[in-house]
Formats: C-alpha cells, sequence, structure tokens
C-alpha cells in the first residue's frame, strides 16, 4: 500500500514527455548506456538512459530523439546489490529501483 504522499496523480500527455524529452537531451546530468529488464522481466535490453531531474528516461539507442519510456525516481532510492558471481569484480554491481514505502526488495 502506498502512503497518501505517494498516491499523487501525475498527469502528462504524450507531447509534454516528448518536450521535456527533448530537454532532457541538452539538460542532463548523467546519460549512457545501461541493462533494463523487460516488461515480464525474463531478459535485459541495452537501452540509452538520460537522468534529467527526477525522472529517467530510456531509449532504443543514443541516436532516438523519441524516450522508449519514462521512470519516475520520486521516493525511490538505489542499492548496491552485490552477487556471488560478481564479488571477485571491483566494478561489477547492480542498481535496483527501489520504492521507500515498500521497503528493500532484491532481485533474485
Amino acid at each position: 500500500m502506498l502512503s497518501p504522499k505517494m498516491q499523487r496523480t501525475i498527469r502528462v500527455n504524450e507531447n509534454q514527455l516528448v518536450m521535456l524529452s527533448e530537454r532532457a537531451h541538452f539538460d542532463h546530468s548523467l546519460a549512457g548506456y545501461l541493462h533494463k529488464r523487460t516488461a515480464d522481466s525474463t531478459k535485459w535490453q541495452l537501452r540509452w538512459f538520460i537522468l534529467y531531474q527526477n525522472m529517467l528516461f530510456y531509449y532504443d539507442s543514443e541516436g532516438c530523439h523519441r524516450p522508449s519510456g519514462i521512470i519516475l525516481l520520486e521516493g525511490c532510492y538505489c542499492e548496491r546489490l552485490i552477487t556471488a558471481a560478481s564479488s571477485g569484480s571491483r566494478n561489477s554491481a547492480a542498481c535496483d529501483k527501489q520504492s521507500t514505502d515498500s521497503g528493500p526488495q532484491h532481485n533474485q
């Protein structure tokens, strides 16, 4: 159950998202390729991500100007996950999007 603070509805139309996406291309603070889990959680796909304020836009590739999707980061945090296969490597860690209201959840 989400807290009343997290139950706010955001109404945005497609044109507003495209405009924000275009602005993100010019004003972003971080951008790069990340692996994103598919909707059915069975595969990982390489996507170009741009962080703009509290929105994480993702695209099929760096050259795309229309986002494939957006992740709102309001009320979320990232937690470093270390797996048994990568525990020996210094740079191999994963980040899992978490909601502050649902408590920690780890990917298996």
